[in-house]
């Protein structure tokens, strides 16, 4: 069955892991385009902050308490988007916690909790979506990372979690298809985004951490998450970094091994001192309701390759225009 996606203004969307970042980005993306929005995370003052800026523009939004790592909550959100808008088109899971730590110095506690918020969040998410998916058709986006298919060292936690979503997705997405419902699957793979997430990690190192750049604004990931709620789609890229990475870890993986484990560590130190380091947000929130996290620099809030992505017909014509560029200069060259 072919899966029909409503335009924005036109949807209710909820956005799981809100409080910050690219949950906050988006869901502030989807109210300005007109949807009906309802956003979930652990922290209450964040989510009301966010709420009122939807509103301020114009937007129509509502906020839910929730720890994705408990189920019944997780169902608590799924009733009240149908209870406050009626159905549910797009549902988006986006909440994450991270470990800074070599594999060997992280608690097994710690490899527990990063799977129950990353990876069972997502499967909570998930379960409690499908059945209002169903009904009359929408989209089911999983932001995972980079990091599903190319392991950075330091983030064994992290890492393991988000290969974990992805395999999940890809067998429901499979099963989907073979019960022919009108339900689309994305999983959205962004590189470093600038976020409140490396500043909030459980950090073990000696100065506060970040990841390898290049880095993107959480813009370039809501610009993913907008075009899958609109557009059947099964993966998509946030920085074309991300994309360079898992070909690289494809065509080379043991030149990925090399290079990772000499620049990886390097990559993921700030020059900010966190002696003795830090709890961070993984077990209660932080407080951090910034839709940047603070990076060297920031991010950028363009890709090229992500551009492409979202204006297929656009990129066939800037690909067709190349081609035959080239073909026109090689004629040129035969003739001289």
């Amino acid at each position: 069955m072919a899966v029909k996606l409503k335009p924005l203004a036109e949807q209710v969307v909820v956005v799981i892991g809100a409080a910050s970042g690219i949950g906050r980005e988006t869901a502030l993306r989807f109210g300005e385009a007109g949807a009906s929005v309802l956003v979930a995370a652990r922290d209450e003052d964040a989510l009301r902050s966010l709420v009122a800026e939807i509103e301020r523009a114009g937007g129509q939004a509502a906020h839910a308490v929730c720890d994705v790592a408990d189920f019944a909550q997780v169902e608590a959100v799924a009733r009240l988007a149908e209870e406050r808008f009626g159905r549910v088109d797009t549902w988006v899971n986006d909440a994450a916690v991270a470990v800074y730590a070599r594999f060997w110095d992280t608690k097994p506690d710690e490899f527990r909790r990063v799977m129950d918020v990353n990876y069972m969040g997502q499967i909570h998410g998930t379960l409690a979506a499908l059945p209002l998916l169903r009904r009359q058709g929408g989209a089911l986006i999983a932001i995972s990372s980079v990091e599903s298919m190319v392991s950075l060292p330091l983030h064994s936690a992290y890492a393991a979690s988000k290969h974990a979503v992805e395999g999940a997705m890809d067998a429901l997405r499979r099963e989907i298809m073979a019960e022919g419902w009108p339900v689309s699957v994305t999983s959205v793979k962004p590189a470093t985004i600038d976020t409140p997430l490396f500043p909030n990690s459980r950090n073990t190192m000696d100065v506060k951490p970040k990841g390898p750049p290049p880095y993107y604004d959480p813009a370039v990931v809501a610009d993913c998450v907008l075009y899958a709620a609109q557009h059947p789609v099964r993966d998509m890229y946030a920085g074309g970094a991300a994309r360079m990475m898992v070909a690289n870890q494809h065509l080379a993986p043991g030149l990925m091994d090399q290079a990772l484990s000499r620049f990886g560590i390097p990559a993921s130190r700030t020059e900010q001192p966190d002696p003795g380091g830090s709890e961070g947000n993984l077990q209660a929130p932080s407080g951090d309701s910034r839709r940047s996290g603070g990076l060297p620099r920031g991010g950028r809030r363009f890709s090229l390759y992500t551009w492409m992505e979202t204006h297929p017909g656009a990129a066939k014509v800037v690909a067709g225009g190349a081609l035959a560029g080239a073909l026109l200069l090689n004629r040129r060259r035969d003739g001289e």
